[in-house]
């Protein structure tokens, strides 16, 4: 007896521990009482980001954003501007106040047909990226001239900034017709 006894009890037991296992709680349970699954609705969207520089250079990135929280999602891109927004895409841009990285790593300024241009890499041996307007090479001190055919490496906004003003006082003026 003892025995039936002590096995009822565990059945018992077993079936109490296992309806509070699958019990529903108020997290589980709607308004209307029944059980409803607790799923985490996160958003996808495709998002664009596009710089650009005071070179007039522009990058590109493309990323995919899982979104928890619209909160968060905006505080991150609050530096940006949306362009353009529709389902699952969002395209932003913003303009730096500085060149660009590309021209940091190989902008040389030097002359190219008595013009101020910009190259990929050293003058003369590497392809134009940029022209300015053309220098008065007869009125240009030898050193700068002389800087200007080894070229001039573009390391930051205020050397790129520095450089073309430097020249400006060496462009040619244009002649006027009467």
């Amino acid at each position: 007896m003892n025995k039936i006894w002590l096995i009822a009890n565990s059945i018992l037991l077993i079936g109490v521990v296992v309806y509070a296992i699958f019990l529903p709680t108020p997290e589980t349970q709607s308004p209307s009482g029944e059980v409803a699954t607790v799923s985490q609705n996160y958003l996808s969207m495709d998002v664009i980001l596009e710089t650009y520089y005071l070179d007039g250079k522009s990058e590109t990135e493309y990323v995919e954003e899982t979104i928890t929280s619209m909160e968060d999602f905006w505080s991150q891109y609050e530096e940006w501007q949306v362009v353009e927004q529709r389902e699952g895409l969002i395209r932003f841009k913003q303009e730096k106040d500085d060149i660009s990285p590309y021209l940091k790593t190989y902008g040389y300024f030097g002359l190219q047909d008595g013009m101020l241009t910009i190259f990929e890499g050293i003058p003369m041996e590497n392809a134009a990226i940029e022209s300015f307007y053309q220098i008065d090479t007869g009125e240009l001190e030898t050193h700068l001239y002389e800087r200007l055919n080894q070229g001039i490496k573009i390391e930051s906004k205020e050397n790129y900034l520095n450089v073309i003003e430097t020249f400006k006082n060496y462009e040619k003026a244009e002649a006027v017709s009467s």
